[in-house]
């Protein structure tokens, strides 16, 4: 039944896929424009938020937060040792890192 559908479809589109609109390149000139522009903007935004959470970081001097859970994950896995905000504030900072790879390997994947 669907390839009925389809075969019937395609019959009604074809003589639209035939034709041809003048537009003077129009059209190849605005795909041109957009991957490039998309594409920049991906990588505005990407460095604005990597120098926010920088800056952030300095700011609210995440090293010390950073270091402390660091050193309490490696003195031992106790859930009573580890204090929660470092310990919090570190599965933040991992997981952000790890989302920005993704957001990278997707990026190389569309060019």
């Amino acid at each position: 039944m669907a390839e009925i559908d389809n075969q019937l479809l395609e019959q009604f589109f074809e003589p639209a896929r035939q034709q041809q609109i003048e537009d003077k390149g129009f059209t190849e000139k605005v795909m041109r424009q957009l991957p490039d522009r998309a594409m920049r903007l991906s990588r505005c935004w990407t460095a604005f938020c990597i120098a926010l959470g920088i800056i952030l970081f300095i700011v609210f001097e995440g090293w010390q937060s950073l270091l402390l859970g660091l050193i309490s994950l490696v003195r031992g896995f106790s859930i009573s040792d580890i204090h929660p905000i470092p310990f919090f504030m570190v599965l933040g900072v991992l997981t952000s890192l790890a989302l920005l790879e993704v957001v990278h390997r997707m990026d190389r994947m569309q060019v």
